[in-house]
């Protein structure tokens, strides 16, 4: 399988990212979560910017709305695609938060990404950033995995 394969088409986006009705394969399923983390990684990098981190807070605040909406539709469609029940997506939204808690139990502290603040308001540096990242990864990683399964 060559990499254009698996790129996600912009015309096969809106039917695979947005609207929980219908069914995903397994392929659709992991370019749909793919194409959710590599949006969010950009716009956590683009917080980092001076400049751009203030413009970059409200869009990333609609950008991380709409991208929890795909996220549960996409993962809604591959339990349908399964002969599942769509509801059962709360269940994988349970997983992810579990799986990512513990990662970042353990990422933030090897990747100094401690709670730094000022005035109240969190701090974004590299380090949070990285941990963020890589716990946003790997959650979706192992719970993706048996979804891909499934």
């Amino acid at each position: 399988m060559s990499l254009n394969t698996f790129i996600l088409q912009p015309a096969d986006a809106k039917r695979i990212l947005f609207g929980a009705a219908g069914k995903l394969s397994p392929m659709e399923f992991a370019q749909g979560i793919i194409a959710i983390i590599v949006v969010n990684l950009l716009l956590q990098i683009l917080s980092l910017m001076p400049v751009l981190g203030g413009v970059f807070g409200l869009v990333g605040i609609l950008v991380g709305l709409a991208s929890i909406f795909a996220w549960v539709c996409v993962y809604s469609k591959r339990f349908h695609d399964a002969g599942r029940s769509g509801w059962l997506t709360l269940a994988a939204i349970g997983a992810v938060i579990v799986v990512s808690v513990v990662v970042n139990l353990v990422l933030a502290p090897v990747l100094g990404a401690g709670a730094a603040s000022t005035g109240g308001w969190p701090v974004v540096t590299p380090a949070t950033v990285l941990a963020s990242s890589m716990t946003s990864i790997i959650a979706n990683a192992v719970v993706g995995y048996f979804m891909y399964k499934l």
